[in-house]
């Protein structure tokens, strides 16, 4: 069996603390439907998180073409960041008031798109092995 590269191992561990912090704030908004501190600092450290891991994945790739499965993770890292946003502006605008429905159904939809991308980047590397 084949060592992984240390640089795309270090992206693939980041990517799972992104995926803890992208958890707890959806569990966040859907326990409370206002925009509370847990649901944006968990957020804002997901989006980090899934850059960071992002970038030593690109890093740590041996050969650097967009893929199927490369497309999905940067479009699923665009809507959390669209999602983190919208969160932010709407705690900033009306912090006490509820997050509207749309914006929860959205929260909803970017979630499980990156989730979605997240088990098909386990399913590739586990057909490369």
């Amino acid at each position: 069996m084949a060592s992984m590269n240390p640089i795309l191992m270090t992206g693939v561990s980041i990517v799972f603390m992104a995926l803890s912090a992208y958890t707890v704030a959806f569990v966040a908004q859907l326990r409370s439907h206002s925009p509370r501190r847990l649901l944006r600092i968990s957020l804002t450290v997901g989006v980090g998180l899934d850059l960071t891991a992002t970038s030593f994945m690109i890093a740590g790739s041996r050969n650097f073409h967009l893929t199927f499965h490369g497309l999905w993770g940067y479009s699923a890292l665009a809507l959390m960041a669209l999602d983190m946003v919208l969160v932010w502006r709407r705690y900033r605008a009306s912090p006490a008031d509820a997050i509207p429905l749309g914006l929860r159904r959205y929260s909803v939809f970017a979630y499980a798109w990156w989730v979605l991308a997240f088990f098909a980047g386990i399913f590739v590397a586990l057909r490369l092995r």
